[in-house]
């Protein structure tokens, strides 16, 4: 598939423009929350029984891809860590919300995994997290890696703070059995030059993990929250008249 900056922020715009609803006679309607921006991407020709063709890891983005100031995270910690952590205002759990939150229905257990985009884990604590919550982290993509596939793996109270900057910044590739891939790059409210340096970075990440870099990119869109999808195709922009 043929990828330039001109399509992109072209698709970019006409994202913003159709996550305004239009009716003819009425005034247009805006949604009331800074509605995210998604990119999706359909590959093709690939093998998933190759570990070399799989993706399941976390990167930086050339600029924060949501607007508050602390990320969604959960940071499970002991000790100076745990304190820091509730010092900067993060939600946590020690050794012993573990236990307890094991002890709870499966239900419960999903309930936490999902309420996050992201766990912080102190290193001496993930074998705790992988007898208790493994089962939950894992098919959900949020296991924590440690550093050069992921950044959720400390061992400081200083590394918490690195990683929390990182974290609003850092998105979850994954790979799915579909060979599709949807993350999201910025929110609407964002200057449309950063969700650009956004939207570049993770397409040419994505194009490099390929055999066939850009040949195996099938198609891609972007999608406000409540959006149309928008075809990242120049017949496509044509046609809807952006």
């Amino acid at each position: 598939m043929k990828v330039d900056d001109k399509l992109l922020k072209k698709s970019i715009n006409a994202a913003i423009e159709h996550s305004v609803i239009k009716k003819e006679g009425f005034k247009d309607k805006v949604r009331k929350f800074d509605e995210s921006i998604d990119l999706i991407i359909n590959l093709k020709d690939l093998n998933l029984n190759d570990p070399k063709q799989r993706i399941d890891k976390e990167i930086l983005l050339p600029n924060n891809n949501i607007t508050s100031d602390k990320p969604n995270v959960c940071v499970i910690a002991s000790d100076e860590i745990l304190l820091e952590a509730r010092n900067l205002g993060l939600e946590t759990i020690d050794n012993d919300g573990l236990v307890q939150l094991n002890n709870e229905e499966k239900k419960v257990k999903k309930k936490f995994v999902k309420k996050y985009n992201f766990f912080i884990v102190e290193d001496k604590m993930m074998p705790s997290v992988a007898r208790y919550l493994a089962r939950f982290l894992g098919p959900l993509g949020k296991m924590p890696k440690p550093f050069p596939s992921g950044y959720g793996i400390i061992s400081s109270p200083d590394d918490l703070k690195i990683a929390i900057e990182r974290y609003l910044k850092i998105i979850r590739i994954q790979l799915k059995k579909q060979l599709l891939i949807q993350v999201k790059i910025g929110k609407k409210s964002m200057e449309e030059d950063r969700v650009f340096e956004n939207l570049k970075a993770v397409v040419d990440y994505i194009a490099d993990q390929m055999p066939h870099r850009y040949n195996n990119i099938k198609s891609m869109f972007l999608k406000t929250t409540m959006g149309h999808p928008i075809k990242i195709d120049e017949q496509f922009l044509k046609s809807i008249e952006v």
